[in-house]
């Protein structure tokens, strides 16, 4: 258990600092870009954010499933639960929305954009599903801190 915590804080810190860099400064820039700039911006980003991302939102869930597992855990399961299922909640939000549409965006050639993009701009949906998913992983980090407080010897 001794490693698990600090495990579970690191990695949830890692994924709620960076959604939230991404939400309070990342996004408000892309926004303001042209379509070209935006889709090299994501092109540039993707590669640098997209390894670390998952890796350490599967790893501070599974150090939060484990601390789960632990008899002497039992009054932090509460806390714990909620991590879990707002990393959860990350995973499903990135797989299934944000992903996809970053995804789609770092193919697209910044100067051929389809004639349509200005109508299909992905970005306002980018934002709202990035938004939900950090509010998620402050979430879970918020309760693994809790965890903590609950765990540590006074």
């Amino acid at each position: 258990m001794a490693l698990l915590l600090p495990v579970a804080l690191l990695a949830g810190g890692l994924v709620a600092g960076m959604l939230l860099w991404s939400a309070i400064g990342g996004v408000p820039w892309m926004r303001r870009l042209s379509g070209a700039e935006y889709v090299r911006l994501h092109r540039f980003w993707s590669p640098r954010f997209d390894p670390l991302g998952p890796i350490a939102v599967v790893v501070a869930a599974a150090a939060d499933l484990a601390l789960l597992a632990t008899r002497t855990a039992r009054e932090a399961r509460p806390a714990l639960a909620v991590a879990v299922a707002a990393l959860t909640g990350v995973i499903i939000v990135s797989a299934a929305w944000a992903a996809p549409l970053k995804r789609r965006v770092t193919t697209l050639d910044p100067d051929r954009l389809p004639d349509d993009f200005a109508v299909r701009d992905p970005r306002a949906t980018w934002q709202r599903w990035n938004l939900i998913r950090t509010v998620l992983a402050v979430g879970a980090f918020a309760a693994n801190t809790v965890a903590v407080g609950l765990l540590l010897p006074a």
